[in-house]
């Protein structure tokens, strides 16, 4: 494989900006999946798929289609000017089933005429009538609504509430999964008692460190390079459990080895994908840190405490407490404040005026939390690039 041939490779194996489509290209997750497979192989269930902003949510639904070859996929991406009605026509007109058709003539062969499910002519659709729709259909289909965070109205939540209870009652071999942004079910759906029975949760985590070595790995064993394991263990401490950004980083250090003629990364081309993964990082990312981390003197506090948070142990909540930001805050600048000393800085991180990055829980026992938890590899990444400096 020539220099060329490589790094066209790079762009179709590391793909930070967009989900995985290629099972072949697709790695880890592995409860996840048998999740949605018992999912779809037990009738009458349905699926909630949940989690933060990129931890692969979208890439995991797209290996849906490739789980049974006997099974009907179809997946739509809600928008925030969706209802009921357009979700479910977006759907419908995916759905196409090809018939034999006789030709006239003397030995005339069959023909196969492809047909799409007729939508309902109607202002507006019920769940009763996207259940007749679907009901003389005798196939087993999926249907992935992705992106379902962006739903907001509570109306729409209760008539796919509905929708799922008419179709695991009396349509079984059709499953619904929703996808989206969210820490809980209740978040993302809504609290709906009659459809608790026949749905399973699926959370999506941050990916773990062999999930994401794995990723790393197998890659880079495609374009045949090599990497210390030093480099590959920076590589997933920075990306902090998410995945575009273990392919990210492995997408600009590939790039700057291939470019070089190198078989093995090294830590100059791990430092250059640093610079370039915080020029390609989310601008709302970006932004967000430049108004956390503002200050008029030399000193600045806010970014060391910002640091500090996203080195704090967590719990299974991803939660942290004061007292673990100010160790790793003396432990970053080698003083020895107190806890208190850091209420302050903690207390505006919660602000507007620094862009709302903490969230604060409880009171006399207050746990903080990121509002983007992308936000924790981007501050790692600017810490690695300012010690490079």
């Amino acid at each position: 494989m020539n220099k060329e041939e490589k790094l066209h490779l790079i762009n179709e194996i590391f793909t930070p900006s967009a989900p995985i489509e290629n099972i072949n290209l697709f790695s880890g997750r592995d409860i996840q999946l048998k999740s949605i497979k018992e999912t779809i192989l037990e009738k009458g269930q349905h699926a909630v798929m949940y989690g933060n902003r990129g931890v692969g949510k979208t890439s995991l639904s797209n290996m849906v289609s490739f789980m049974f070859e006997d099974i009907i996929t179809i997946k739509v991406t809600c928008n925030r000017n969706d209802d009921f009605k357009t979700i479910w026509e977006r759907a419908l007109k995916k759905v196409k089933f090809g018939y034999p058709i006789k030709q006239v003539g003397y030995k005339a062969e069959e023909k196969m005429e492809v047909f799409p499910i007729q939508v309902p002519d109607l202002e507006q659709i019920s769940p009763t009538e996207i259940e007749n729709t679907l009901f003389n259909i005798n196939e087993n289909m999926v249907f992935i609504f992705d992106e379902f965070d962006i739903i907001k109205n509570p109306k729409i939540k209760a008539q796919m509430a509905d929708i799922i209870k008419l179709l695991s009652d009396n349509l079984p071999f059709i499953t619904i999964i929703l996808v989206g942004i969210a820490e809980s079910v209740e978040d993302l759906f809504g609290q709906h008692p009659s459809v608790e029975r026949c749905i399973k949760q699926i959370e999506l985590p941050l990916m773990g460190n062999k999930e994401a070595k794995k990723i790393l790995n197998r890659n880079l064993k495609l374009l045949s390079l090599k990497i210390d394991d030093e480099i590959s263990e920076k590589i997933i401490e920075l990306s902090s459990g998410f995945p575009n950004y273990v392919h990210l980083l492995c997408k600009y250090s590939s790039e700057k080895a291939v470019s070089e003629n190198k078989t093995k990364i090294n830590i100059e081309h791990f430092n250059y994908a640093v610079k370039r993964s915080i020029d390609n990082s989310d601008h709302s990312i970006k932004k967000s840190y430049s108004i956390a981390t503002k200050s008029s003197t030399k000193t600045n506090r806010f970014a060391n405490v910002l640091l500090a948070c996203a080195l704090a142990n967590t719990d299974e909540y991803n939660s942290f407490s004061s007292v673990e930001v100010i160790e790793k805050y003396n432990k970053i600048t080698g003083e020895l404040n107190k806890t208190e000393s850091l209420n302050y800085n903690l207390g505006m991180l919660c602000k507007k005026e620094r862009a709302e990055i903490l969230s604060k829980e409880g009171k006399q026992k207050s746990r903080y939390k990121f509002r983007k938890p992308l936000l924790k590899a981007f501050i790692k990444l600017k810490q690695h690039d300012f010690t490079v400096k």
